[in-house]
């Protein structure tokens, strides 16, 4: 063996064996036998504790070789109100506002924190994608939870035809979800439909069977038909309405509208945000859209109703610059009027300070 090989190996050797003497040391049979302690437990030179310094010390050295263990973070979403309110357990208060942040919902709720539970960001970016849906479809008591990095979504839909855009979004999330989703019970106008299609079967069975129907009946006949060509049809615009809808909303969960500071003039990154809507509505010639600004609080109602109309102004004229018809096009300025989640004691809201661009039919 060469003589730096021994050299390194008396190294380690010494290292471990100091490691195991410092470890197993007894520093208070040490310090009692050299009158270091009084029979109180206190050092002779002072109030304070000296074991406890040492062994703290120990502690910290060892402690450190140890990897500390490490949880998830739970997540607790609830609609009330027409407003998602979140709870949760988090390492500290800026986990929670990243997950506030991710997500672009309220951080009103009740908050816990603990030493090492982890985000993971991975899973925040799949569940950012059901907060449109479960915004907008889900009635209010729905809730969302992640515990154990274990996502559940349950809650009654506020209207039946929500179920095949929830199901095909469902199928694009690459996380293991857990549902209880509530189904309501058939509308009005598949009522009507179901009457209309029994209606029209009896009707053709009599004509089968009695080879005659007078002109009365014929007349008849026909606006059965008519009215379900019509409720189909309405059935079907609407579906599609919901589907372009979902579509923008999908972009803006993300990519918020913005403007230049103190202007109403919308940035660069927001003008990329308008063009893939722009591209959305030119797909969908037939469909109108309002364009809605929304304020926080903070200044007076008028003021708030001005800039929220000049902002949403500003954003139609981005939209006809892009070919969309101007007929197709309204903007709306609601100041303060419809907040989505509670200002803080200055008024002031990222999240209620937004447009949003609503599909209003053909």
């Amino acid at each position: 063996m060469s003589l730096t090989k021994k050299i390194i190996l008396l190294l380690i050797s010494f290292l471990v064996l100091s490691i195991l003497s410092i470890y197993g040391f007894d520093y208070k049979k040490f310090l009692s036998n050299n009158n270091l302690v009084s029979f109180e437990g206190k050092t002779n030179l002072g109030e304070k504790n000296i074991i406890d310094e040492i062994s703290e010390l120990k502690n910290r050295v060892f402690d450190s070789f140890n990897e500390k263990e490490t949880k998830s973070f739970t997540l607790e979403l609830i609609k009330k109100d027409g407003v998602v309110e979140m709870n949760g357990l988090f390492s500290n208060e800026n986990d929670a506002k990243k997950v506030s942040d991710i997500l672009n919902i309220n951080r009103e709720g009740e908050y816990k924190y603990e030493d090492n539970r982890v985000l993971d960001d991975d899973l925040l970016e799949e569940i950012a994608i059901l907060m449109t849906p479960f915004k907008d479809f889900f009635a209010d008591n729905s809730k969302l939870t992640v515990v154990n990095n274990e996502v559940s979504l349950s809650g009654e839909l506020k209207d039946a035809n929500y179920k095949d855009l929830l199901d095909s979004i469902l199928s694009r999330i690459k996380i293991d979800l857990k549902t209880d989703v509530i189904i309501p019970e058939i509308g009005a106008l598949d009522v009507i439909d179901k009457s209309i299609e029994e209606n029209s079967s009896i009707t053709d069975e009599k004509i089968i069977e009695n080879k005659v129907l007078d002109a009365k009946n014929i007349e008849e006949s026909k606006e059965i038909t008519n009215k379900s060509i019509k409720a189909n049809t309405s059935s079907n615009a609407s579906s599609k309405l919901n589907e372009v809808q979902l579509s923008i909303n999908n972009i803006l969960s993300t990519k918020k509208i913005n403007f230049e500071r103190r202007s109403t003039a919308i940035t660069a990154d927001s003008q990329i945000v308008v063009e893939e809507i722009a591209k959305i509505l030119n797909d969908n010639p037939t469909f109108k859209i309002e364009v809605a600004g929304h304020t926080d609080s903070r200044g007076s109602d008028s003021l708030n109703k001005q800039i929220s109309q000049d902002r949403a102004s500003s954003v139609r004229d981005v939209l006809i610059s892009l070919g969309i018809n101007k007929d197709r096009v309204t903007a709306v300025g609601y100041g303060e009027e419809f907040p989505i989640a509670k200002d803080d004691e200055n008024g002031l809201s990222e999240i209620n300070r937004r447009v949003e661009f609503n599909i209003l039919g053909e």
